[in-house]
């Protein structure tokens, strides 16, 4: 009698154990889905406009597919707003103030010139990218353009597309440039070269345009550049590339990348050595700029099938990303 009561007082509190266990857990699968699925770290602020969105977030944005599609209308016909001082001044403070990770300072500043700081993860690299462009809410289509910032770290370079679209595939070029190396800013022009009257949309000739401006601002802070450019190859025939520093004296990166460029099979004319036509970049005011101060500048130009060409661009920015990253190491 005595084994058998023993028995029934632990039979007895094990299945209350049991029916207890069991109801714990139906109330917690009854919590979690009331709650719904788990919220973004930060909530929306982050994500760029037009970014779709997923359970989890922003999604990921292709950066070569968002300048094409910042791009896809420039054109000789599309006009151009002349920007004053102030707001040359306004977007080139903005860019630095997000160098310097001050957003909201950078966004009091950009604001003066109808711009806004954005942030996204950029889909090819996977790094966040600060996007500084046009507020659609403020003002747009003025052809001042846009900067492209990684955050991933400290900016050390700048890659300056100065001709979208009519130097042909050099947005292009400088997207994978800025994906191939860390710490570096994309510096985009935002409109055709010949949509202003008498060249004042050719930032590459002209020092009062946004472009310059954001360009001298980050090579005062001692950022080096690259400048890419296009050429018909008819016009210095047996040459793919050319190679410059301007008018400041040819050093370690311009060696490095003619040389890179040589590796890869490209017939490289280097503008220290000997003459390569009307294309040496001597008049390019943001060179003379950078002359002026001594920070590293080189000047490229490239033929045709370097920029239209995938595999071929893709060679020329992997040698350009190697002269980035080299000085990201100084």
């Amino acid at each position: 009698m005595e084994i058998r009561g023993s028995r029934r007082a632990v039979v007895l509190p094990v299945a209350v154990l049991l029916v207890l266990a069991a109801l714990a857990v139906v109330l917690t699968v009854a919590a979690r889905g009331s709650a719904g699925p788990p919220r973004a770290a930060g909530g929306p602020t982050g994500a760029a406009a037009g970014t779709p969105t997923g359970p989890t977030g922003p999604a990921p944005v292709d950066l070569a597919a968002r300048v094409d599609g910042y791009t896809a209308g420039f054109g000789p016909a599309t006009g151009y707003t002349a920007p004053d001082a102030v707001q040359r001044r306004a977007v080139a403070d903005g860019v630095l103030r997000t160098v310097e990770g001050r957003p909201q300072e950078a966004g009091q500043a950009l604001a003066q010139a109808g711009y806004r700081l954005t942030e996204f993860t950029e889909a090819g690299s996977g790094r966040r990218v600060a996007e500084i462009a046009d507020d659609p809410a403020a003002a747009q289509g003025r052809g001042w353009g846009r900067v492209y910032l990684d955050l991933s770290a400290p900016a050390g370079w700048t890659v300056q597309v100065p001709h979208p679209v009519s130097d042909s595939r050099t947005e292009h070029l400088g997207v994978e440039l800025f994906r191939a190396a860390p710490g570096g800013v994309l510096v985009l022009a935002g409109a055709h070269r010949k949509a202003g009257e008498g060249g004042s949309s050719d930032p590459a000739h002209r020092a009062d345009t946004v472009f310059a401006a954001v360009v001298e601002a980050l090579t005062a802070r001692g950022l080096p550049g690259i400048q890419v450019h296009g050429f018909d190859e008819g016009s210095l025939p047996g040459q793919d590339a050319v190679v410059s520093s301007g008018t400041g004296p040819a050093g370690a990166a311009a060696e490095l990348t003619a040389g890179g460029l040589g590796q890869a099979g490209f017939a490289v004319c280097r503008a220290w050595r000997e003459k390569c036509g009307q294309l040496e970049g001597t008049t390019n005011v943001e060179g003379r700029f950078a002359a002026g101060l001594g920070v590293p500048w080189l000047h490229v130009e490239l033929g045709n099938g370097l920029r239209t060409e995938p595999g071929r661009r893709a060679a020329v920015a992997e040698v350009l990303a190697a002269t980035a990253r080299s000085w990201s190491r100084s």
